[in-house]
């Protein structure tokens, strides 16, 4: 029997925050997608990395806020506690529950899988 995987919600928060924060608004008629599969969840979210910012770099905590406004909004609201911890911290609780995420830029779009089920 294949058993399904249960995150912590804050890796869900997280994913949703930097969806919401981190995309590019000038991408018009694209929007934040949030895709279940019974083997994943996928958070697909217009615009590309920025800068020098890399997917190994975001594993390890670098980043870049795109939309200065937006992250201070949700500072103010307590969704972003330090800029740079959340994917380390997504990471972390994947690979504790046996998983790797897996992070991509597909065309104009970032996606991150989360894996639900072994094997």
């Amino acid at each position: 029997m294949i058993e399904s995987t249960r995150y912590p919600d804050k890796v869900f928060r997280e994913l949703l925050v930097n969806a919401c924060v981190h995309r590019n608004y000038a991408i018009h008629g694209s929007r934040i997608r949030i895709l279940q599969f019974d083997d994943q969840i996928e958070f697909i979210s217009p615009g590309r990395l920025p800068n020098t910012v890399t997917i190994e770099k975001l594993k390890n905590g670098v980043s870049y806020a795109v939309n200065p406004v937006i992250v201070k909004f949700m500072e103010n609201l307590r969704y972003i506690d330090k800029l740079g911890r959340g994917i380390p911290m997504v990471c972390h609780e994947a690979g504790r529950l046996g998983f790797e995420p897996v992070f991509q830029e597909a065309g104009e779009e970032f996606q991150v899988i989360l894996p639900l089920k072994n094997g």
